[in-house]
């Protein structure tokens, strides 16, 4: 019984990793993601708040920290950024979860506008304000919020799809927990 939960969570983890990858992909290719008035969504961020709300918190890291890796090489400063600010994100919602707040559509939407929040404020601040651009404030309010605002309608796609594939992939005397 034991060999058969534990290849349950690797067939689950697989596909999540795949999940990530596509995602990645998707996000990175023209097109594959409508942009609504020229601005793009950052759906790896509503993905990662979602893998770490079902997967808790050191996997919820370690998927963070993937996704931000493939986000960093697709690019073009490819500073590390996005592998830390979503290591953490990941971390920090699987933390929320296990001990504040209920796993739940609601609380996927609060930590993930909080996610993307913080994942464009951080950017803007240090590659756009620091750097002192002209039109930075113009930047932020007609680019950097209204994909924050895109990005959260991905949040359900991603929490529903997560949960769909966690839901499959445990034991049906588990199942009572998600």
């Amino acid at each position: 019984m034991r060999f058969a939960h534990s290849r349950l969570i690797y067939i689950r983890r697989a596909l999540l990793t795949v999940l990530v990858i596509f995602t990645a992909v998707a996000q990175h290719i023209d097109g594959a993601i409508p942009e609504l008035f020229s601005v793009p969504a950052m759906i790896l961020v509503p993905l990662v708040v979602s893998v770490a709300m079902f997967e808790r918190s050191m996997p919820g890291l370690f998927f963070g920290a993937f996704a931000g890796i493939l986000w960093d090489f697709a690019t073009v400063r490819g500073d590390g950024y996005f592998s830390v600010i979503l290591a953490a994100v990941g971390f920090f919602s699987g933390v929320a979860v296990t001990y504040f707040m209920r796993n739940n559509i609601y609380s996927a939407l609060v930590l993930g506008s909080i996610s993307v929040f913080i994942c464009n404020a951080g950017y803007w601040l240090l590659f756009i304000l620091r750097k002192g651009y002209e039109g930075a404030f113009g930047v932020l309010w007609s680019y950097y919020l209204p994909s924050a605002l895109y990005t959260m309608v991905f949040m359900f796609l991603y929490y529903y799809l997560v949960k769909y594939i966690v839901g499959i992939t445990t034991d049906k005397k588990k199942r009572n927990n998600y």
